[in-house]
């Protein structure tokens, strides 16, 4: 089954070789029902690949790779990950895509908790909203090779590539603030998969202009710099998502995540249910 989701819905969510890359960081030794806290936006969150947890208006699945997690290391999670979220949502009131209102995240994280991901950093400033949504828009009508590019050029210090060193400031905060909750937990930032192919002509499942391609590339793959630094900064772990979903972008002969028309359950410009089963199968190599 096909469906192509109405675009204001995208834009509100706008939330493999299997190894991980792990920087500094000590492990814990989990126990069975140790508490497990998950934060992040909607590529942790998995929209739509499975039945939803909750009524809150975040989307969140119950196969996405926090439960999947919990499940495999028996583990006792709370899953606080919102579509929509971006850093401010962490230690700030969040506002769902459907206008909830809802608690920080980090009021999920106490002293016992043993182990926290964290998946977030794209929404910031809209970052992943001007490529999947305003860059598409103006490929629709424009007649120039790559109308996005010079846009977002002529946006100067606000611009996509220039806002991800604001980025990595932004998660390193909420990786030091995960921290000062749990000073005894394990804290594993994750990141970003490959989303965004690195070819000089698109697919009709991401109808960008063929030359704003590379902006969508080097976001995605500036994006994956930026927190792979806060994590290192911040002294926490990250898992190398990225490289292990090498292959399985949009576009790709096996992708492993959703264009803007969805094969089966997932939601536009969104991980499918096989990336999230990946995640999971990767953190639990690094998880004690």
């Amino acid at each position: 089954m096909k469906r192509v989701l109405p675009l204001l819905l995208v834009l509100s969510l706008v939330g493999i070789g299997l190894s991980a890359c792990l920087l500094t960081g000590k492990k814990e030794e989990h126990k069975p029902g140790a508490a497990y806290v998950a934060l992040g936006d909607s590529y942790t969150a998995g929209p739509y690949i499975g039945t939803m947890d909750g009524r809150d208006g975040c989307f969140r699945s119950r196969n996405n790779y926090p439960h999947l997690l919990a499940e495999a290391k028996d583990l006792e999670l709370t899953d606080v990950s919102c579509s929509a979220a971006t850093t401010d949502a962490t230690d700030g009131e969040q506002v769902t895509p459907q206008k909830r209102r809802l608690d920080p995240q980090l009021d999920a994280i106490g002293p016992t908790t043993r182990l926290v991901t964290v998946g977030i950093g794209a929404n910031d400033f809209n970052l992943i909203g001007r490529i999947i949504t305003t860059c598409v828009q103006i490929a629709r009508t424009s007649t120039e090779p790559s109308p996005c590019t010079t846009l977002d050029a002529a946006a100067g210090p606000r611009g996509i590539e220039s806002r991800l060193k604001d980025v990595q400031a932004n998660v390193t905060r909420v990786l030091q603030d995960v921290q000062a909750k749990a000073p005894d937990a394990q804290v594993v930032m994750v990141g970003y998969p490959q989303i965004f192919p690195a070819t000089t002509t698109g697919c009709d499942d991401l109808p960008l202009a063929d030359g704003d391609l590379p902006l969508a590339r080097r976001f995605n793959e500036g994006l994956n710099a930026a927190v792979e630094a806060a994590a290192k900064a911040a002294g926490a772990e990250y898992l190398d998502v990225f490289s292990a979903t090498d292959g399985h972008g949009i576009c790709s002969d096996d992708p492993w995540i959703a264009g803007q028309t969805v094969r089966g359950k997932g939601f536009a410009y969104h991980p499918y249910a096989e990336e999230q089963e990946a995640v999971a199968r990767l953190l639990e190599k690094v998880v004690d």
